[in-house]
């Protein structure tokens, strides 16, 4: 809740024109959203965000993983490798981007919903998760589930890539110095650590985006009241709150990225490991 809502205050205004920040940092953040919510606000949309994080990252990885398998991702020219691990962690996350999108939409529907005076522009009240699908559905069908998809592919391809590229790259590299070699636990969690922070950086400018074309009200045409598409946002933020814009919600961003990066995929390795030790005591059956 905190990243939505930092991302939605001051939506098109003047940095200098907001006289006081409820969601300046972090921790005050987390202090505006209590007094207003209650602690049950922390997790609001906890069931959509949990459903958007296993449609998504089973999807992404299991697609990256089976690309990996069939040695798309490398090549004899070393750099050309980084290269490949781009272009299809960047088309996995497309894939998986596609896929959650409609929870992804209810998510940030939900976690942007205030209580107190400092509220978004718009407030779109579900009741839950369900609700919401039959809600947006009803109100505009597919292209309501849909809303900001544009921005939310943009946003998991340019994610995905730089996880999926930093975590490969900076792996072979503790991998070829020797680092780590004890264990593929420790490899994994000191890799996807340095790419957290870079998947942090890149993707904040899409992700502020998705969020604003996700949660601005619509027409009875169903056509954003704020944002015509993805490049008119982009224009309109830089041109109202400048390269700040881009970075609202950054800590809470790092904040959840880079425990989620090193989780999933250090988890993601070690299930890899013990998918490859079974089908090596498989065969030896066989």
């Amino acid at each position: 809740s905190s990243k939505t809502r930092q991302q939605l205050e001051g939506e098109l205004l003047a940095k200098g024109s907001i006289k006081q920040h409820a969601y300046r940092g972090l921790w005050q953040s987390i202090v505006t959203v209590v007094k207003s919510d209650g602690l049950r606000g922390l997790q609001k949309g906890l069931p959509a965000a949990a459903l958007y994080q296993l449609s998504m990252n089973s999807v992404r990885l299991g697609t990256y993983q089976t690309v990996d398998n069939l040695g798309w991702t490398r090549s004899e020219n070393a750099l050309l490798t980084p290269f490949l691990s781009v272009f299809w962690g960047g088309f996995a996350g497309m894939i998986s981007s596609t896929v959650s999108c409609p929870v992804y939409v209810i998510k940030t529907q939900m976690q942007a919903v205030s209580c107190g005076s400092y509220t978004a522009k718009f407030q779109h009240r579900h009741s839950g998760v369900v609700a919401a699908f039959r809600n947006m559905y009803r109100e505009a069908g597919i292209k309501g589930l849909y809303r900001g998809y544009t921005a939310n592919l943009a946003r998991v391809a340019m994610g995905s890539s730089t996880q999926m590229a930093s975590f490969a790259a900076c792996k072979d590299f503790f991998i070829q110095y020797e680092m780590f070699q004890e264990s593929v636990v420790l490899t994994a969690i000191a890799a996807s650590s340095v790419a957290g922070f870079f998947t942090s950086v890149l993707m904040s400018p899409c992700d502020v985006v998705t969020t604003r074309m996700t949660n601005q009200g619509v027409s009875s045409t169903g056509k954003g009241l704020l944002y015509k598409n993805i490049f008119d946002c982009f224009v309109k933020i830089y041109r109202a709150e400048g390269i700040h814009g881009m970075y609202k919600g950054f800590i809470p961003l790092y904040v959840r990225v880079a425990p989620h990066t090193v989780l999933n995929l250090t988890f993601w390795e070690f299930f890899k490991k013990l998918h490859d030790q079974y089908s090596r005591g498989s065969e030896k059956l066989l």
